[in-house]
């Protein structure tokens, strides 16, 4: 592992994939399949063949809006149903219960002081049915300010290099997958230590962030798509086209304002199929939030009560009725533009050839100081923040045919390296004969090193071969655009490494 030092500066920071590559012979049924297609519809059954495999997966959206909804929502629909609501809220979705105050939660949270500031924690989690243990796939940090009526929501892009207090450095998403593990370890006595999922994912935020945490609450989002259709959709200015992004949603988001439904909706805070990936979703996310609020502000009576008894279903929280019902009333009049939304300021990079998001350490501690001292900065400094809300630019993107991609595009000038980056056999052949059909020139097909790389990277090498490496991801309907920063070695001039999101039949 890289040192501390070498990670945090962008300038040295580098990565090279070894030249030397191990062909893969072997094809699989989804490479059959491919080979088979014509050049204007192989990205849509190319991405069909992927919904196959995602759409078993749990439906959890990566966008946290129990708490802003509850907060200013509990205080019209508790009352008659205040016993039912509060046993749904410390129950987790495989029906455990939990006690905040006791075992492993004992020293966990700080109890905020009467009419002070206080900040929660909201999590979305990756819930799984395959045996892995669930990371958390949205980290949100949120600031809740009762006397002066606001609210900040600070994403956390779930690739965060951070340290897991008693494991190590990771991704800091992983900090739940281990607290999961480690609790069923210590149930089976094979671990003298407990912890869960939630509380490892707390105390690390708490030291990457140096705050103290008075709440938290974690989303299971199975019923998101109801719940929405259940308030009459939720307006939203979306900023660019979400098209061909079928592994999260069977359907396409343009740009513009709208109300979006259940699965549009679903599509717009769940899509990374952006050229600055995590980040955009991240913004997207907060966007929504905010939509979803006001939404829920302006509903009427049985709307409201109906929304805050669902999301208690969807909602694991440590914080009583009591406290919610206290908040909510003290938030009354608040407005949209009483939301501030943030992310933290950092960049991508790699290390030991695998993809993290690198804390920019010194704009973090600035932001975090503002922030507690109630100050709300206009600007980030880092590039790579995301597209904030107030940024949108509605109808900045034209929609696009995937089938076709880009008419723009003359594939042909264009060399494509494809490596396995997962280990799934025949998927770098399977892309690489794809892009073959789409007029590319083939380039090396191999392995990497390592079979790490959850997400597929489109490496472009120069800034002339950025509009390829658009185009394919267009044409994928999944993965990253990143440009090379000479931190890959490639003949061509782009580089595709196939990740673990590569489609697979079955």
């Amino acid at each position: 592992m890289a040192s501390r030092s070498a990670r945090n500066n962008k300038k040295t920071s580098k990565t090279i994939i070894d030249n030397e590559v191990n062909l893969v012979s072997a094809r699989t049924e989804a490479n059959k399949e491919l080979r088979k297609l014509s050049r204007s519809k192989s990205a849509d059954s190319y991405a069909q063949l992927r919904a196959k495999r995602t759409r078993k997966k749990n439906v959890l959206v990566g966008v946290v809006i129990v708490l802003a909804s509850l907060l200013v929502a509990g205080s019209v629909a508790v009352a008659a149903n205040i016993l039912i609501l509060q046993n749904n809220l410390v129950t987790d979705s495989d029906g455990t219960k939990h006690d905040f105050s006791t075992g492993v939660y004992e020293n966990t949270f700080v109890a905020p002081e009467p009419k002070e500031p206080f900040w929660m924690l909201l999590l979305g989690t990756d819930e799984r049915d395959d045996g892995v243990y669930p990371r958390a796939d949205t980290i949100i940090l949120a600031r809740i300010d009762t006397e002066n009526r606001t609210a900040v929501l600070v994403s956390i892009p779930r690739d965060t290099y951070a340290t897991i207090p008693g494991f190590g450095e990771d991704k800091i998403n992983a900090a739940y997958s281990l607290g999961e593990q480690a609790h069923a370890q210590y149930l089976a006595g094979t671990r003298s230590d407990d912890h869960t999922g939630p509380e490892l994912m707390i105390e690390t935020v708490k030291q990457f962030a140096g705050v103290d945490i008075a709440y938290f609450a974690k989303v299971n989002f199975d019923g998101f798509v109801q719940l929405v259709d259940d308030v009459g959709g939720v307006e939203v200015n979306v900023p660019v086209d979400i098209v061909g992004d079928y592994h999260v949603a069977y359907t396409d988001v343009y740009a513009g304002q709208q109300v979006l439904d259940g699965e549009h909706a679903l599509a717009f805070v769940r899509s990374r199929n952006f050229a600055i990936g995590d980040y955009q979703r991240q913004a997207n996310q907060r966007t929504f939030l905010q939509a979803f609020a006001r939404t829920v502000l302006d509903a009427d009576l049985p709307t409201i009560a109906t929304t805050v008894t669902n999301l208690s279903n969807m909602t694991l929280t440590n914080m009583p009725i009591a406290d919610i019902v206290n908040v909510a009333q003290c938030m009354k009049g608040m407005q949209e533009t009483d939301i501030y939304t943030y992310a933290v300021p950092s960049y991508p990079d790699m290390i030991d050839a695998i993809s993290f998001v690198i804390c920019e350490d010194e704009e973090w501690r600035a932001l975090i100081t503002a922030l507690n001292n109630g100050q709300y900065p206009e600007l980030q400094s880092s590039d790579l923040a995301g597209v904030s809300p107030d940024d949108y630019q509605a109808g900045s993107a034209q929609s696009l045919d995937r089938s076709t991609g880009s008419s723009d595009v003359n594939a042909s000038q264009y060399v494509i390296d494809v490596r396995n980056g997962y280990g799934i056999v025949g998927s770098a052949t399977s892309v690489s004969d794809m892009l073959t059909l789409a007029g590319y020139q083939r380039g090396e097909v191999g392995n990497t090193n390592s079979f790490v790389y959850e997400e597929t990277l489109i490496i472009y090498k120069t800034d002339a071969d950025q509009v390829a490496a658009e185009d394919i991801h267009r044409r994928l309907g999944y993965g990253r655009v990143v440009s090379s920063q000479d931190r890959y070695t490639f003949g061509g001039n782009v580089l595709v490494v196939v990740g673990g999101d590569f489609p697979t039949s079955g």
